[in-house]
């Protein structure tokens, strides 16, 4: 076994200490040395008990953050733990009964307990007393050998980093195959890639499959995040959990996550729910929804709410595009007088952005980097709130490599040019829908259900009152991405959930809003042709709906069908109104639900054209059921001035 110093562990610490602009050595710092060690065993005991040294050292480093790089001493100070903990290292040491000197330290580390890595992986299930009688009695080395190309059978469709991820993953085994894809090819619609995958052994043996989620790197570790604050105490027993910690190889930008796969009965392999939608008969979806899905999960989640009355653009505000597209400024570009703005209750400003006008972002918060667009996405703060994104800004053209950002870090200081505000981005999206009204009018020409033809409101000009309409709902923890392709159906017809990077504490109806666009939008609009005509067929559909009136008897069968998983989603939604007679809280979800999805370029232009007037119809049901709520109630909260100029449009008695 290699020998290896305490000095060279200092050495390596120093370094670390440096990269992250602290300037001096504490036992995080000491502990990530520890896993970064060419020979050490300390990544061979985290592994050994379930651990990837390489997500422990990047929680470690997202959880301490970064300092500002102001150096206030000479040299690298210790803090009292790390030089309590290296003091005690070297007496055992001295004594030479312990060897190697990095099993010392990492023992010593352990035994005192307190320190900032103990505590995270005390947070993350790990037993430290188990930690530390595998320390003490290891003997040999973890194999860091991936599976060699061929031992990866099945998913022909995937790139060189995908199987690099894979390789990683599964070096243990000496196969691995790739029995089934969830991906937009195959009808998930998901920027991700999700997997189900049996591994093998050398003897031929099969251990039980897993499902597999590739992504981004900086997106898989904020799902891990989310799913130990948020999901991991809160699941259901009889569904998929995240099984290790995330997959990071060196040198991607990918990463993955290993779900246990749950069997129960009946066929091996599951489903997502689009496909189950389009392949089971409607009275069985309607039982998966509502009792596997709502019930099960609502135990825990959406069951458990509490009252919350917000701002609808605190909760909804991040549906919707940044409120800034802007490019970064070398200094030589920059004029002298430049304003200055700041995350905080003022922001976003009520001033008007003009392409062209030059500002300084400060204190804003790194949501996302992606390198491969040289672009940061930032936001108020890095929590899981909705709120902390609210006014979020996107900015390009950095001259620095966006991954020495990291998710959660404040950026101090950046001088950027206006690109685009949300305004120019929505009109540029509605604009690609070839629209054939006038987008710049405050309303839209429509034939309700009963035949009628009236105008409803514009979303490009009304969303702005949406966001600033007051809600009395509730809160409750909720998977923050509840589309198809993140929902699958067991073999046995239970709901398994993938992909928690926005779970979170939030509004109730959230998820059941954005369940029905994606339903709208991947089961319904299928069944139509692409022109306005129609997709206003449709539109006249979801009016009935909204005024709680029966189809049609003249809607065409294939499409009454299909808007039957529409019909058991709002009748969850129902349940789950805050205020039984009040369903405009569902209606606002709703409308900015749509009006993100109309947006997705990667969706057919009459599935994009339907989300957009379900957009409209739904603002116009919000002001509605507001206006008619107060008419009976008296409440004040329903919000006089929501709508104010569509009196002569809205009929509160429909």
């Amino acid at each position: 076994m290699t020998q290896i110093a305490l000095e060279d562990i200092e050495t390596l610490a120093r370094a670390e200490s440096e990269r992250m602009r602290h300037y001096y050595i504490g036992v995080e710092h000491l502990f990530i040395a520890l896993t970064q060690l060419e020979g050490g065993i300390t990544g061979g005991v985290l592994e050994q008990v379930g651990q990837s040294p390489r997500y422990v050292r990047y929680a470690i480093r997202e959880a301490v953050g970064r300092g500002d790089g102001t150096r206030r001493w000479a040299g690298y100070h210790q803090t009292p733990r790390a030089e309590r903990v290296l003091h005690e290292a070297r007496r055992v040491i001295g004594i030479g009964t312990i060897r190697p000197d990095d099993r010392v330290l990492l023992l010593t580390i352990l035994e005192e307990g307190d320190s900032l890595p103990v505590r995270l992986l005390r947070g993350a299930r790990v037993d430290i007393d188990a930690l530390w009688r595998t320390t003490i009695e290891w003997s040999g080395d973890v194999p860091h050998a991936g599976l060699p190309e061929k031992a990866i059978q099945g998913g022909d469709a995937l790139n060189a980093d995908e199987r690099a991820v894979l390789a990683e993953m599964f070096r243990r085994y000496a196969r691995i195959h790739v029995e089934q894809v969830f991906n937009a090819a195959a009808g998930a619609f998901s920027g991700t890639t999700v997997l189900l995958v049996r591994p093998q052994h050398p003897d031929g043996r099969s251990d039980a499959r897993v499902v597999v989620k590739l992504d981004d790197r900086q997106a898989i570790m904020w799902e891990k995040n989310r799913y130990d604050s948020f999901v991991r105490d809160r699941l259901p027993a009889q569904t998929a959990r995240i099984a290790a910690d995330p997959t990071l190889p060196d040198g991607s930008h990918l990463a993955g996550l290993k779900y246990t796969f749950v069997r129960t009965a009946g066929d091996d392999l599951p489903t997502n729910l689009l496909r189950f939608v389009a392949e089971q008969p409607p009275d069985r979806v309607d039982a998966f929804l509502y009792n596997s899905l709502y019930r099960v999960f609502g135990e825990t989640w959406w069951g458990q709410r509490q009252p919350y009355t917000f701002t609808a653009g605190l909760e909804y505000d991040l549906l919707l595009p940044p409120a800034l597209v802007v490019e970064a400024l070398d200094g030589d570009e920059v004029p002298t007088g430049v304003p200055a703005y700041s995350p905080g209750p003022d922001w976003p400003p009520r001033r008007t952005f003009t392409p062209g006008d030059i500002i300084a972002l400060e204190g804003f918060a790194v949501v996302r980097a992606r390198r491969e667009r040289g672009m940061l996405r930032l936001a108020s703060g890095a929590g899981a709130e909705a709120s902390n994104y609210r006014g979020r800004i996107d900015v390009y053209n950095l001259n620095v490599d966006p991954r020495r950002y990291w998710r959660g870090e404040p950026v101090e200081r950046l001088m950027v040019r206006v690109r685009q505000t949300r305004e120019d981005v929505l009109q540029t999206r509605v604009a690609l829908l070839e629209p054939d009204f006038d987008l710049m009018r405050e309303t839209l020409p429509f034939a309700g259900s009963e035949g009628r033809a009236r105008l409803i409101p514009n979303p490009l000009r009304a969303y702005g009152q949406v966001l600033a309409s007051p809600i009395a709902g509730t809160t409750s923890t909720i998977h923050g991405d509840l589309h198809t392709g993140n929902i699958l159906v067991g073999p046995g017809g239970d709901a398994w959930l993938i992909d928690f990077e926005w779970a979170r504490e939030g509004h109730t109806l959230f998820d059941w809003a954005v369940l029905e666009v994606s339903l709208l939008l991947d089961h319904v609009a299928p069944c139509v042709g692409q022109s306005w005509a129609a997709v206003r067929m449709v539109a006249a559909l979801l009016d009935a709906l909204n005024q709680r009136r029966p189809l049609p008897p003249t809607a065409e069968p294939p499409i009454a069908e299909a808007l039957r998983p529409v019909l058991a989603v709002r009748r969850i939604a129902a349940e789950l109104l805050a205020r039984e007679s009040a369903p405009a809280e569902y209606f606002t979800a709703l409308s900015m639900a749509a009006l993100r999805a109309s947006g997705w370029r990667e969706r057919p232009l009459g599935a994009r054209r339907l989300a957009y007037l379900a957009s409209a119809l739904a603002i116009e049901a919000d002001w509605r059921a507001r206006r008619t709520y107060e008419a009976t109630t008296g409440d004040a909260t329903a919000d006089p001035t929501l709508g104010q100029g569509y009196d002569s449009l809205i009929d509160p008695a429909g």
